[in-house]
């Protein structure tokens, strides 16, 4: 009797159900991540170009501003910080231009390059403690600051565009730059938060990682 209760396509109901679920866990949404991806990209590409650039000219000027060298935590943190915080100042500013949206990519090269260079001075000029002193003290920050900016320029890019349809009239609904001011204000906070743990990480490992 409890058999005859259950309706006959119900099996077959319940297994579309659980394959269209495993279906769509495994669907991959380009258009969601699109901004992170093409951030890896062209990072990835500005690191080969910056570690192929310092192979081919080792400058001495390049070195003498590369080198570690000792000094406290707050003079450290300053520099990350005006360093950091001037490339989010240009992501951000760059979600208010027009123009912001095809360009705002460029940003990640040029940190690539910057990496990439500061990567190869230590792998060329030191060998193996140079590969230890970036994997300890330089890739994780880098990693860290990366990460910011990608997200920095996701927000910068949606801005961007939603100016742009405003100005072609394909967008009339009303322009508020509210959630993303909060989403930058976070940010910068990730910013100093990142500048100072590098700055408390790199004076107190100095005396112990040397090269």
């Amino acid at each position: 009797m409890q058999e005859d209760l259950i309706p006959n396509n119900f099996e077959d109901d319940n297994k579309n159900t659980f394959e269209e679920a495993d279906k769509k866990k495994f669907e991959f949404n380009f258009e969601e991540y699109k901004a992170t991806i093409y951030t890896a990209l062209f990072y990835l590409f500005g690191l080969f170009l910056g570690s192929y650039f310092y192979k081919i000219v080792p400058l001495e000027s390049i070195n003498n501003l590369i080198k570690p060298a000792e000094h406290s935590i707050l003079s450290i943190f300053a520099s990350n910080f005006c360093i950091y915080f001037s490339v989010f100042l240009v992501v951000m500013f760059l979600g208010f231009c027009l123009i912001g949206y095809p360009i705002v990519n460029i940003i990640p090269t040029i940190i690539g390059i910057a990496t990439g260079v500061k990567c190869a001075y230590f792998f060329i000029n030191y060998q193996v403690k140079g590969v230890g002193y970036a994997l300890i003290m330089l890739i994780p920050f880098a990693a860290m600051f990366i990460t910011i900016i990608s997200y920095t320029i996701q927000i910068s890019a949606d801005l961007s565009k939603k100016l742009l349809k405003m100005t072609k009239k394909e967008n009339t609904d009303d322009f508020d730059v509210k959630p993303s001011v909060k989403k930058y204000l976070l940010l910068a906070l990730f910013i100093a938060i990142t500048s100072l743990t590098e700055a408390c990480l790199t004076n107190l490992l100095c005396s112990v990682v040397t090269i």
